[in-house]
């Protein structure tokens, strides 16, 4: 596929930090503790290709989105609907994950070590100038983050970027596509056309029961029904076990004296920073001079984010308005530490001197954490100890279910041997499976396996971290050709279909003969009682007329222009007859530097144009399963 290649060429070069901001985000501002390092089902929102996006995952996509906006518009009163964002960023993830998955089967995955050379590009995780490990998961955890959790997103966004950039890098235009796309751009055309509306032909089609049984018998693939499964099965499920598990009070009381021995009570500092580079170019002192009078200016009343855009070199929290983050006290560089307990909230300090660089560091925040009483921990508690006992007996469960299947040869033995209930679906085909089947696996067993289709038990599918099934079709029905009466109302709506087309093809040919042959507009317009209509200078983006229609007028060739004819099927069925009457060119002319602007915007338009299909067809094969609250 065309930019995979260099995609995984991108792997191996040296990874600059245009990423890194966009990773290193203070992430406490966005979650609750309680909802960031749950991972059971209650928090799963969709599965893509049997890979679990959580609620996790949602708030941050929601906040990145959200953040994007506020950049993009210039309006401080601008909120996008919850609902509305939160149906967008769904729709994200799962096209983020689509290409993911897809890399990662392709051979085109990130590992850790790319993920460190990553993060070792940014001060925040150096220690004495070497990358610490130790500091990346200290500043997870600080921020409520899984550091497991927070690396796999580091690695999926790595691989986004690269996937992007990897395309953009496959694409080139020469000079020759920029003018001429300039020229097409501007242009504007004029057309004189007819419209044939298929509503003044429905009344001459009759269709009677005759006609209509014909059409069927001429055409049984209309009428043909999709293979169709009844399954019984097994569903073995974490969540349903979290029901049958008791907490006793003595074991929340033991476990919440654990969480006051672990507590860290450690006051927390949220800061930004502008970063100004030392090079050869920019001296030392040069960048301390310009860090004083940036401190000036903010002493003046300039507001500190605004400064950040236009002065900060750290291209990884420059569009986080200089956001750091939080530490305990031992994440930031020792300087910056030493700087903020100096600090009151809000206040920026001196210039401050790292090895090869100086900042200005700004106090947003102080917290003193203090641990949760009992009462208020009690729920958690209860729900960490039962999701840790009810994922030791799912495993145990799921060896079991393995272990007899090999034993037992049907599902109600099975059933009684684990006491879990079996379940029965009505008919449902691939198109459009039973809940519980919606999963790509399932699917292709049912649909795909003859021994399965006969009744053989299926081995035990785990289709996610949290369920897994095991089943045996009770009945299927090969496709068939539905009996008449059963489609006599299809049949008749096909058949009225088909003939409207046929009648308006006709009247269509008739038209542009009759024009392309030397009759005049006004003969066609009083033999077929059709009204001559024209639109003068239409642009590419105009309201009179459907995008695709627009496309096709200006693809029409200017070998055309005022010789012939002709027509475009419109979305409701009608027909636009036209002949070009005018091609315009714009006399404008533009700077290098907007020609330049135009050929970026040229390039991303394709590379984006290809990067859409290619989501889209991926998203099409993938198996995809939102949970219907999210729907």
């Amino acid at each position: 596929m065309a930019g995979l290649q260099q995609i995984r060429d991108s792997f191996g070069h040296p990874i600059i930090k245009v990423l890194v901001g966009a990773i290193v985000i203070s992430f406490a501002l966005f979650f609750g503790w309680g909802t960031v390092f749950s991972s059971s089902d209650v928090n799963s929102i969709a599965t893509v290709n049997g890979i679990n996006i959580d609620l996790y995952d949602l708030d941050l996509e929601m906040r990145k989105i959200e953040s994007n906006l506020n950049r993009t518009i210039d309006d401080p009163n601008f909120k996008l609907e919850e609902e509305l964002l939160k149906t967008f960023s769904i729709e994200s993830l799962i096209s983020n994950t689509v290409i993911v998955d897809y890399l990662n089967n392709s051979g085109a995955k990130i590992s850790d070590l790319t993920a460190y050379r990553l993060l070792a590009k940014n001060e925040t995780f150096l220690e004495e100038g070497k990358f610490s490990l130790q500091r990346v998961d200290s500043f997870a955890r600080q921020n409520g983050i899984l550091p497991g959790k927070y690396l796999n997103d580091i690695k999926k966004d790595i691989a986004l970027n690269f996937w992007s950039s990897g395309l953009l890098g496959s694409n080139f235009i020469t000079t020759n596509e920029i003018n001429r796309n300039i020229k097409l751009a501007s242009q504007t055309r004029d057309i004189i056309f007819f419209k044939i509306n298929s509503s003044n032909f429905e009344k001459e089609i009759k269709i009677n029961e005759k006609k209509a049984l014909n059409f069927y018998l001429e055409n049984p693939n209309y009428f043909v029904t999709e293979e169709e499964a009844k399954v019984r099965y097994l569903k073995i499920s974490l969540e349903n076990l979290l029901d049958e598990i008791e907490v006793t009070d003595q074991e929340i009381e033991s476990e919440y004296k654990a969480y006051l021995r672990d507590y860290d009570n450690s006051i927390r500092r949220s800061a930004s920073h502008i970063m100004l580079e030392i090079t050869n170019e920019v001296s030392k002192e040069e960048a301390i001079l310009l860090a004083r009078d940036l401190k000036q200016k903010i002493n003046s009343g300039e507001l500190f984010k605004d400064l950040v855009l236009k002065y900060s070199e750290d291209e990884g929290t420059k569009n986080l308005q200089g956001s750091l983050g939080t530490s305990d006290g031992s994440f930031f560089p020792q300087e910056f530490e030493s700087a903020l307990m100096q600090l009151k909230v809000g206040e920026v300090s001196e210039p401050i001197l790292l090895e090869n660089s100086v900042h200005l560091v700004k106090l947003d925040d102080i917290r003193e954490p203090l641990p949760e009483d009992l009462n208020k921990m009690r729920g958690l508690l209860e729900e960490d100890l039962t999701k840790e006992r009810a994922s030791f007996e799912f495993s145990y469960l799921l060896e079991e279910v393995a272990d007899l299947s090999f034993s037992l040869n049907n599902l109600k033995d099975l059933s009684k041997e684990i006491n879990i209930e079996f379940k029965e679906t009505d008919y449902f085909t691939k198109a459009n499976p039973q809940d519980n089947f919606q999963n790509l696996i399932l699917l292709e067993k049912i649909f795909s396996d003859f021994n399965i289709q006969k009744g053989q038990l299926s081995e035990l599918i785990e289709v996610n971290d949290e369920e897994a099934f095991i089943f045996e079709v009770i009945d299927f029905r090969d496709k068939r050709i539905k009996e008449f009466e059963e489609v006599k109302v299809l049949a008749k709506n096909e058949l009225k279909k088909y003939l409207l087309e046929e009648k308006i093809s006709s009247v269509e040919s008739s038209i542009l003969n009759s024009l392309n042959t030397g009759n005049s507009l006004d003969e066609v317009s009083t033999d077929f009682g059709l009204k001559i209509q024209s639109y003068k200078e239409l642009t590419r983006d105009s309201s009179l007329l459907t995008r695709n229609v627009l496309a096709e007028i200006f693809d029409e060739p200017r070998s055309n222009l005022s010789s012939s004819y002709s027509s475009i099927s419109l979305e409701d069925g009608d027909k636009l007859i036209f002949k070009l009457e005018g091609i315009n060119e714009s006399t404008k002319s533009i700077t290098k530097e907007e020609k330049a602007t135009l050929q970026d915007f040229f390039l991303k338009e394709r590379s984006n144009s290809e990067l859409l299909e290619l989501q889209a067809n991926m998203r099409d094969e993938a198996s995809v399963s939102i949970k219907k609250s999210f729907n």
